[in-house]
C-alpha cells in the first residue's frame, strides 16, 4: 500500500473521502462503533442521500465526516470557510484520479485544497492506494512524503488455471512454479458448448471441500447472477437459512427471487440488481466463519473496498465486456486478486484468472501476474478542456485574465505537463485564451477592466457534475420548453436528453420492440416534453432510450412495484431486460445531475423555479416513492421501500396516522418484529 503524508495540522476535523456510497455507509458504520461509541468522537457521513448531515459539515458539528469525493468537492466549493476546519484529509482509493469518468473530481479537489495553502490552510493530506505502480510525482505535486511498501500482512499466490486443469502461477517469494488443481477428466463440457463453467465447478468442489471461502468476480450482473445460480445447483450445499430468514418479502425484484434461490443452494451474489438490505445481508453472511456460505458470484464493485474477506478469489473473464469493451487495467486485476487472503481472517490467500488454452494462460500470467503496475496520471483530456476550465474558474472569484492559465498549470495534469514539455503552457495558454473568449460571447464569463469571473450562470455551471457541452446542451432544452410545462417531473424527464456519457446505458433491443417506448413516455410527460427528447439523438434508438428511462423514473417516483416496472419495461430478450440495477443506475444519475443542475436551472428559470419540487423530487428519486409517501421517511427506523408501499397502500403515508394505526394493520404491513421495534419510540399519548 502507498500513504502520501504532507504536513501535518493538530486537534482539528477529519474528513474521509471515499469512491462510493457503499463504502461510505459501511465505514460510517464500522468508525461510529470504533470512534463515536467508545471515544465519544462525533461522526457524521455525507453520500449525496436525503438524510445526510450536510448542515453539521457546513457548521463543523463533527470530528470525522465520511464523504464521496462528488460531495467533498461540491461542499468546500461552495463553502470554502469549511476547510479552515480540517486539520486531515483521508483520499482513499487515490488512484481514482486516473479514471477517464471521475477521475477529474479528485483531481479538482485536490487542487482547491492545494490552492488554499496560499491562504495559510494547510490540512493534513493522506492519499492511500493499494494499487500504484509509479507515483510519477503525485507525492510532490501534493508536497507530501512517499511511504511505499510492498509486503502484503497475508501471503498472496496468485495464478492462471487452463481448461486442462494446469495452475501457472506465482507464489509469495515471487517463485514461479506449476500444479495440477484439476485433473484433465474432471474438465466436462456442462452445456452446448465449451463454457467457463466446465472448470469452475470442479474448482469450486475442490476449494470447498478444503473449507475455503471464495469470491467469482463475473464483469456484468447477469454472469454473477447465473454463475451463482449454476453453482448453487451444482455444489449440493447447504442452504444459508439465517440469511433466507432476513430477506424481506415486500416489493421484490426478479433479483430477490433469484437470490433466495441461489442461498437455497448456499451460494449467493452481489450485484447491482440487489437492494442495499440484500447486499448487506449477503456481505454479513460471507463476512460470518460460521455460515454456510462458502461461494459468492460479485461484480467488481466488490474489489473497490467492500468487506468481504474470502480465502480464494477467481476472474472467471479476463476482460471487461461492459460498455467499454476495454481489458482489465493490472492494478483493477490486482484490486481483485487483493480480496483473497484478508488479515484476521485467512492465514493465506489465493488468486485464480480462467484462461481458455495453455496458450492464453500464458499471456495472462506474463501481463497480469507479473505484469508491473500502471503508474498514476491524470485523466486530464485535452478534448474536454472547456470543463476542465470551468470547473477551474468556479473555485476562484474575479481573477487578471493572464492568469487563467495558471489555474490549469496547478492541476495534477498541468504539473506533469510542464515537467515533460515546457512549451506545453503556452500551447495551453493560447488555447485557454480562445476558450474563454468563447465564454464571454456565451455570458458565462464576465468581464470588469483586466479581470474576469463566472457569471451567475457560469458559476451554476461550473459547480455542476455536469460537463460543459452537456450544460450548455441543458440549457438549450430549458429554454425552449414553454414556462406552463416547467415542473420538477417534467425536468427529470428532461433530463433523459442529456448525451449518454451522463446518463449511461440504456438496455435496448434492437428493432421496432422499442418503438412502444414513446408512446409510454407521452402517456406520461405529453408530447411536447417527449418531442423535446427527440433533440440531439443520433438515431431512433438513442430516443427510444430516452423514452424508456423517463418512463421507468416516472412509474418510480410515483411508487410502482419493482415487479410491475420490471415487467412493463422488459422485452422478451435478454438484451432489452430492466432489472432493479437499471432503475436505481438511472435514479441514482438523474438525481446527481438534477442536484447539482439546479443551481443552472434556478438562474435560467428566475420567475419560475420549482426548487421545492425538485427538492421532494431529488428524495422520490431516491427512495421511489411518491410525494405523499416522503412523509413516511420521517418514521423513527428506516423501513425498505416495499414497507413504505404498504403502509401507504394501507393509507398510512404519515408518522401520525402510523400511531394511529391498528397494531394488526401494521403487523399486515410490516410483519411483528418490525412492530416492534417501532414500539420503542411510540410517543407518550
Amino acid at each position: 500500500m502507498d500513504l502520501l503524508c504532507s504536513d501535518a495540522c493538530y486537534r482539528r476535523r477529519a474528513v474521509f473521502l471515499l469512491p462510493y456510497k457503499a463504502l461510505v455507509n459501511e465505514k460510517f458504520d464500522q468508525f461510529s462503533g470504533l470512534y463515536a461509541a467508545k471515544l465519544g468522537l462525533r461522526v457524521i457521513r455525507c453520500s449525496g442521500d436525503y438524510n445526510d448531515q450536510v448542515s453539521a459539515f457546513i457548521k463543523g458539528k463533527y470530528d470525522l465526516a465520511l464523504l464521496t469525493y462528488e460531495m467533498f468537492l461540491q461542499l468546500v466549493v461552495g463553502n470554502p470557510s469549511t476547510l479552515s476546519q480540517l486539520g486531515l484529509i483521508v483520499i482513499d482509493e487515490a488512484q481514482f484520479i486516473t479514471d477517464p469518468n471521475r477521475g477529474i473530481t479528485v483531481e479538482l479537489l485536490l487542487t482547491f485544497v492545494l490552492a488554499a495553502r496560499e491562504r495559510g490552510i494547510t490540512p493534513q493530506i493522506i492519499a492511500l492506494s493499494a494499487v500504484i505502480g509509479d507515483a510519477n510525482s503525485f507525492n510532490q505535486w501534493i508536497g507530501s512524503e512517499l511511504l511505499f511498501h510492498t509486503e502484503r500482512p497475508v501471503p498472496l499466490t496468485e495464478g492462471v488455471i487452463d481448461r486442462n486443469g494446469t495452475y501457472q502461477f506465482l507464489d509469495e517469494a515471487g517463485k514461479e512454479g506449476f500444479e495440477q488443481l484439476l485433473k484433465p477428466f474432471e474438465v466436462q463440457i456442462r452445456r452446448e458448448k465449451p463454457s467457463t463453467q466446465d472448470v469452475i465447478v470442479p474448482l469450486l468442489k475442490k476449494l470447498i471441500s478444503g473449507n475455503e471461502k471464495v469470491i467469482i468476480f463475473r464483469n456484468a450482473r447477469g454472469p454473477a447472477q447465473g454463475c451463482a445460480n449454476y453453482l448453487a445447483q451444482d455444489l449440493e450445499l447447504p442452504p444459508v437459512s439465517d440469511a433466507l430468514n432476513q430477506l424481506r418479502a415486500e416489493d421484490q425484484s426478479s433479483a430477490s427471487g433469484a437470490l433466495r434461490q441461489c442461498l437455497q443452494g448456499g451460494t449467493a451474489f452481489h450485484n447491482s440488481n440487489l437492494n442495499r438490505e440484500e447486499r448487506i445481508i449477503v456481505e454479513q453472511a460471507f463476512r460470518d466463519p460460521k455460515s454456510p456460505l462458502r461461494v459468492l458470484a460479485a461484480t467488481t464493485t466488490v474489489a473497490a473496498g467492500i468487506n468481504t474477506p474470502a480465502s480464494t478469489v477467481i476472474l472467471a473473464e479476463n476482460e471487461f465486456l461492459g460498455e467499454d469493451g476495454r481489458p482489465f487495467t493490472v492494478a483493477e486485476y490486482k484490486n481483485m486478486a487483493g480480496r483473497a487472503g484478508r488479515l484476521g481472517f485467512n492465514e493465506k490467500g489465493k488468486s485464480i484468472i480462467y484462461a481458455e488454452t495453455p496458450t492464453e494462460r500464458t499471456v495472462l500470467f506474463n501481463k497480469y501476474v507479473r505484469g508491473r503496475l500502471e503508474r498514476l496520471e491524470s485523466s486530464f483530456d485535452p478534448r474536454h478542456i472547456d470543463t476542465w476550465l470551468v470547473r477551474l474558474l468556479a473555485q476562484v472569484g474575479k481573477i487578471p485574465r493572464s492568469d487563467v492559465s495558471v489555474l490549469l498549470f496547478n492541476t495534477f495534469a498541468g504539473y506533469l505537463e510542464i515537467r515533460r514539455d515546457p512549451n506545453w503552457r503556452d500551447r495551453m495558454h493560447s488555447q485557454l485564451e480562445e476558450l474563454v473568449g468563447r465564454m464571454i460571447r456565451l455570458d458565462l464569463i464576465e468581464v470588469e477592466g483586466d479581470k474576469i469571473s463566472l457569471s451567475l450562470l457560469g458559476r451554476a455551471c461550473g459547480r455542476s457534475s455536469l460537463s460543459f457541452d452537456s450544460a450548455m446542451r441543458l440549457i438549450e432544452i430549458v429554454k425552449n420548453v414553454p414556462t406552463q410545462l416547467i415542473n420538477a417531473i417534467n425536468l427529470m424527464g428532461l433530463m433523459q436528453g442529456l448525451p449518454a456519457e451522463e446518463m449511461g446505458y440504456t438496455p435496448l433491443v434492437k428493432g421496432i420492440k422499442e418503438s412502444q417506448r414513446v408512446n409510454q413516455a407521452v402517456q406520461r410527460f405529453g408530447r411536447e416534453i417527449v418531442g423535446t427528447l427527440q433533440r440531439y439523438a443520433n438515431d431512433q434508438m438513442e430516443f427510444y432510450g430516452r423514452c424508456k428511462r423517463a418512463s421507468v423514473l416516472f412509474d418510480w417516483v410515483s411508487g410502482c412495484r419493482l415487479e410491475k416496472i420490471e415487467t412493463e419495461f422488459s422485452t422478451t430478450s435478454y438484451f432489452g431486460r430492466i432489472e432493479y440495477g437499471d432503475i436505481r443506475r438511472f435514479a441514482d444519475l438523474t438525481r446527481f445531475h438534477l442536484q447539482s443542475a439546479s443551481n443552472i436551472l434556478a438562474v435560467l428559470l428566475l420567475d419560475k423555479n420549482p426548487q421545492v419540487e425538485i427538492n421532494m423530487l431529488l428524495k422520490q428519486l431516491e427512495v421511489g416513492l411518491d410525494s405523499k409517501g416522503i412523509n413516511l421517511l420521517n418514521i423513527p427506523i428506516p423501513l425498505t421501500r416495499g414497507e413504505y408501499l404498504n403502509l401507504e397502500e394501507s393509507g398510512v403515508s404519515t408518522a401520525d396516522s402510523l400511531w394511529a394505526a391498528p397494531t394488526e394493520l401494521l403487523i399486515g404491513c410490516l410483519g411483528k418484529l418490525r412492530v416492534d421495534q417501532l414500539e420503542k419510540f411510540r410517543p407518550p399519548s
